[in-house]
């Protein structure tokens, strides 16, 4: 049984549509990242799953269980804020403590706060589950603290505890990295998968950082305009993007598109040159190639440099092949200065089809790789 099931999603505010029949669908155990650019409805989604939003049209449901109008303390859902949450006027302690008290799950999680502090078996009940989220999250120093005295990877910490504590069915998080610097992200990011694998739960990730999406999630759900344009691994978002606008999304740097043509006998011409592929497909279509995907190759197309990126472990070449600008990646002491002209080939490559949907594989293969 999927731990999370979202059927159809639809939600606009106004006149303006904002989801447009959204489904997807996340196992117990599995960690599902949305990735896209801001506004394209991938928060208006996740709310959504956790009951702060209703939708207009389609379904929610958790372990088979129907929750698209279910209040959201009834949801067995954990949501991780940009903002973190926390309640400034109790400690750490207490704000892991907090789902404990609030859901009523058993008779230790109906213990109230009496001063700060619990009593009797309830209370002992609720410090052993909180030491035992606070100590793989490095908290247990810090339990006594209160969030102001904690820095900004401390309290996002702190909102992981409180989030997991009660080993929720779904656990949700809505760009918890984005108010970290860039070396709390990297750290904060492996804590964060290290969580998800501890409680198991279906897992669903809001961001707009590919970086994130992809080192963290086992399936990505790429969304733009309101619209799921694919959802697959991670390799396979990147090597075989079933959309050109995934293509033009994903990947830093971009995925070079290049205007193509079809011949009547099947082969793919690009700049005037057979491609060595073939598709059943007629007429203009959009060949993608990754810049690592290049080389120079002095039988391949003329290409001259605008300027180069020293990236260290690579130089970025940044040509044009005819009217198209075209990035290459090459090793970093390749020789080359604006105004160079190179010859370059391809190794691998993706064909989209007038549509801007990806040919399927039986329909194009690459023949000189």
């Amino acid at each position: 049984m999927a731990g999370l099931v979202v059927e159809d999603i639809r939600k606009g505010f106004g006149a303006t549509p904002v989801l447009k029949g959204v489904s997807l669908r996340v196992e117990p155990g599995e960690f599902v990242a949305v990735l896209g650019p801001s506004g394209c409805g991938k928060s208006t989604l996740m709310r959504i799953v956790a009951g702060i939003e209703t939708p207009d049209a389609g379904r929610v449901t958790i372990k088979g269980r129907d929750v698209t109008r279910a209040h959201p303390g009834a949801r067995d859902v954990a949501m991780v804020f940009q903002s973190y949450a926390l309640y400034p006027h109790l400690t750490v302690a207490e704000n892991i403590a907090v789902p404990l008290t609030m859901r009523r799950l058993s008779a230790l999680q109906r213990a109230p706060f009496i001063g700060g502090l619990f009593s009797g078996d309830r209370r002992r009940a609720i410090q052993a589950d909180v030491e035992r989220v606070a100590g793989p999250l490095g908290l247990t120093p810090l339990l006594g603290r209160r969030p102001g005295q904690l820095s900004g990877g401390q309290r996002q910490r702190v909102a992981l505890a409180r989030a997991t504590v009660r080993e929720p069915h779904v656990f949700l998080l809505d760009e918890p990295l984005s108010n970290l610097d860039a070396a709390l992200r990297v750290a904060t990011r492996r804590e964060i998968v290290e969580v998800h694998r501890r409680v198991g739960a279906a897992t669903l990730y809001v961001t707009h950082d590919q970086a994130e999406a992809l080192t963290m999630a086992d399936r990505i759900a790429v969304m733009q305009g309101g619209e799921l344009l694919q959802l697959a691994p991670p390799a396979e978002i990147y090597d075989n993007p079933a959309d050109i606008r995934v293509a033009g999304f994903i990947g830093s740097p971009r995925m070079n598109l290049l205007p193509a043509e079809v011949r009547e006998d099947g082969m793919v011409m690009l700049a005037g040159r057979a491609t060595g592929m073939a598709t059943r497909a007629r007429g203009p279509v959009t060949l993608g190639i990754r810049p690592e995907a290049l080389c120079i190759d002095s039988t391949g197309w003329p290409v001259r440099v605008n300027h180069t990126e020293y990236l260290g472990e690579s130089l970025l070449l940044h040509t044009r092949l005819g009217e198209t600008e075209l990035l290459l990646r090459a090793e970093p002491g390749t020789r080359a200065a604006p105004g160079d002209v190179l010859h370059v080939d391809f190794f691998r490559a993706v064909l989209f089809g007038a549509d801007g949907k990806r040919l399927t594989p039986h329909t194009a293969a690459l023949q000189h790789a």
